[in-house]
């Protein structure tokens, strides 16, 4: 079968990470040919965070764009899909590129997998943008992909039609490096004490992970003399660099490669977002045994079984988020890592995931 993934580029988000570990999964069976698309231009460092993951039997290709949506990138994909002629174009960026090759090219199979929220996704999109996705959805011109339940409602209840197929999101399993003994060291060096309760937060900074309520709790705890630290991973916390720099437990270390090495050493993965489709970084923390702390946030609530493999508020409220982070601290050592580890490698890894959706590649092609 011949695979192409179409993606935005290879920066560090959840869903150029999905198009990059499909892309080796599939890869590995010699009877595929596999592609990988990126459309945003390569040579911006940014813009290629995982391409030293991607398996040299996946082939790669650039089409050197400053952006997703304007007039080359359009052409770009469908010169690029018309030139190859795929069995298969799955698309993890902006839907509405593929209007073109689905009606110019229509004896391809074509798949979205939608990596958000669809009320979100539609309320940032212009009317254009809103009516080609009613159509390419609703006309079956492109198979929609939903990654949780909660998504699949969410899709539901904004296009009005039932014919997405839920495939969870899944994540390979973080990996130790051999950076390990130095990011331990570098964490002892940053305790309050020998027994200080390590947490973790791996994103970039985003408004809809609403890290104003995440600062505020652990500055609250800092002031209450918990004995706890925040590890941040990620980019663009320069505008919180100096309101935090007076915080002996707040700690934004930047993007990192080795972040399995991070995870390692932490307690507890916390995460205060507003909404989500199925965060890729809670399932990788699952991998390692770490106990997820979360909002209610989309598919989160697909994974996270409150006081069994992790801690899950009612609802969005900050004093809510704070007491269960409390409550946490309070019952640290409760929960098994091992138990977290056999939730994530039986719903959540990405070998069951990349499984379904090649099952799914198969059922349509064949």
């Amino acid at each position: 079968m011949k695979i192409l993934q179409l993606a935005l580029s290879l920066g560090a988000g959840g869903a150029e990470r999905i198009a990059v570990s499909l892309c080796n999964r599939f890869s590995a069976n010699a009877d595929n040919e596999v592609i990988l698309v990126s459309i945003l231009d390569d040579s911006v460092p940014r813009n290629i965070h995982y391409l030293k993951d991607l398996s040299p039997d996946v082939r790669f290709v650039n089409l050197h764009c400053k952006t997703g949506l304007q007039i080359k990138a359009i052409w770009r994909v469908l010169r690029t899909i018309k030139k190859e002629r795929p069995d298969v174009v799955h698309c993890h960026t902006h839907a509405v590129i593929l209007l073109f090759p689905t009606l110019l090219i229509p004896e391809v199979h074509y798949f979205h997998t939608i990596h958000n929220m669809s009320e979100k996704i539609m309320a940032r999109s212009g009317f254009l943008k809103r009516v080609i996705m009613n159509y390419l959805f609703k006309r079956n011109k492109v198979n929609p992909i939903t990654i949780s339940e909660a998504c699949h409602l969410s899709y539901y209840d904004t296009f009005r039609i039932s014919n997405d197929i839920c495939i969870p999101n899944g994540s390979e399993p973080l990996a130790i490096t051999e950076d390990a003994e130095s990011v331990k060291r570098e964490i002892e060096r940053i305790k309050n004490s020998p027994d200080t309760i390590v947490f973790i937060h791996v994103a970039r900074h985003n408004p809809q992970k609403n890290h104003d309520k995440l600062f505020r709790t652990f500055l609250r705890l800092e002031d209450e003399g918990e004995r706890c630290i925040l590890i941040v991973l990620g980019e663009h916390y320069d505008s919180w660099k100096e309101k935090l720099k007076d915080s002996k437990s707040i700690f934004l270390l930047g993007a990192k490669k080795n972040v399995g090495d991070y995870m390692a050493q932490a307690d507890f993965f916390v995460l205060s977002s507003d909404y989500e489709g199925l965060p890729m970084t809670l399932l990788e923390a699952m991998s390692m045994g770490v106990t997820p702390i979360s909002t209610p946030a989309g598919g989160v609530v697909n994974v996270i079984k409150d006081g069994v493999n992790g801690y899950m508020t009612k609802g969005f409220d900050d004093d809510e988020f704070y007491r269960k982070v409390k409550y946490a601290i309070k019952e640290r050592n409760s929960m098994s890592r091992d138990d977290i580890v056999t939730d994530y490698q039986k719903y959540y890894s990405m070998e069951v995931c990349a499984k379904n959706y090649y099952n799914l590649y198969i059922s349509t092609v064949l």
